[in-house]
């Protein structure tokens, strides 16, 4: 989707405008003497845009902004594969695209389980769960910072006060792509997301022959506190088990707040709005 400057209004607008269209990144101080504004001004209008997720800051003299690239005349999605060195051009690209077909397919019959069969036996109430890999060119914070679906609540306790968001991250990986890789990948969305899990199809038929790598998956991942379910059936949970427990985190709230500005829906940003209120 492409931000149509029109849609914004007053300082916004003008400070939009500034950046460069093609996400080239300019400096606070070279914007702020550009637009004539005094150094509160500048900031209201720059954060506003930031909690928007029109803009995003980077490291740079005096820090830096862009424009968040939303164009995507496709679905993109970086998938980690695993090839042999000594694999020809053709193979490796099989290879590659038979990963992410499979991957794809499991995406929609996972997300339905957990929203509701994992959720009810892990006693969670989602507010959504969202396929979030398939996002375009949308800026969600670099390699791997994507997971393949993220599952959203907000929590209340009898004797504990006040409201506590929770998020659990999924990195989906079907039978022919089943290595250590995915716990780093799951690693990488623990440090915005409260609980990580790693999510393996593993079919019945080929459980013997993915024992040891499966095997491998849960000794790096309980070193890291990652979550390791494996589904022998992605439409059916009475085929899903639990190999290592998700450890909770508490992660940084900024980090937590980005997160779900980058990562959800404009829907489920407003269903977590009202409920936190």
């Amino acid at each position: 989707m492409t931000v149509d400057p029109a849609t914004l209004h007053g300082d916004q607008q003008a400070l939009f405008l500034a950046l460069p269209p093609d996400g080239t990144a300019a400096s606070n101080p070279t914007l702020q003497k550009k637009l004539g504004w005094d150094s509160d001004r500048y900031f209201h209008a720059r954060d506003a845009l930031v909690d928007a997720t029109l803009i995003v800051r980077g490291r740079g003299r005096g820090g830096v902004v862009r424009r968040v690239a939303t164009d995507s005349p496709a679905e993109e999605r970086t998938v980690a594969v695993v090839v042999e060195t000594t694999s020809d051009v053709a193979t490796t690209a099989a290879t590659v695209e038979a990963v992410i077909k499979n991957e794809l397919a499991l995406y929609d019959p996972m997300r339905h389980v957990i929203a509701n069969d994992w959720a009810k036996d892990h006693r969670r109430d989602p507010l959504a769960v969202e396929i979030t890999a398939l996002q375009g060119r949308r800026s969600t914070g670099g390699t791997w910072s994507r997971p393949d679906i993220v599952s959203v609540e907000v929590r209340t306790f009898a004797f504990v006060p006040g409201k506590y968001l929770e998020v659990a991250s999924f990195e989906i990986k079907a039978a022919n792509a089943i290595n250590v890789q995915a716990v780093y990948e799951a690693l990488a969305h623990r440090r915005s997301a409260t609980h990580s899990y790693v999510l393996l199809h593993v079919p019945a038929d080929q459980a013997e022959q993915l024992e040891e790598d499966v095997a491998d998956v849960a000794e790096a991942a309980r070193t890291h506190g990652i979550g390791v379910i494996t589904a022998a059936d992605p439409d059916d949970y009475n085929t899903w088990e639990d190999r290592e427990e998700a450890r909770r985190i508490e992660p940084d709230p900024e980090r937590l707040n980005n997160f779900v500005a980058t990562q959800l829906s404009e829907k489920t940003r407003d269903l977590i709005s009202r409920r936190l209120r």
